[in-house]
C-alpha cells in the first residue's frame, strides 16, 4: 500500500525531534490521518478511558 507522505514529512521534521513515530490509518473514504504522533517512546491508552470510548472517539472522528 502506498502512502504519500509529502505533506506528512515537512511536518514531522519541523518538530526537530531526533526520534519520531507517527501512527497512520486510513479512513473509509480513502483518505489518511495521524492517529498518534510520539518521540519514539512507549505510550498507551490512559487507564482512566475505557476501550470503548477511545474506539468511539477514532470512529467520530472519520
Amino acid at each position: 500500500m502506498d502512502v504519500d507522505l509529502s505533506t506528512l514529512t515537512p511536518l514531522v521534521a519541523a518538530l526537530h525531534l531526533p526520534f519520531v513515530t507517527v501512527d497512520l490509518a486510513q479512513r473509509d473514504d480513502g483518505l489518511w490521518r495521524v492517529v498518534e504522533l510520539g518521540d519514539g517512546q512507549v505510550s498507551d491508552r490512559p487507564t482512566t478511558i475505557s476501550p470503548h470510548a477511545f474506539v468511539a472517539a477514532l470512529l467520530a472522528g472519520r
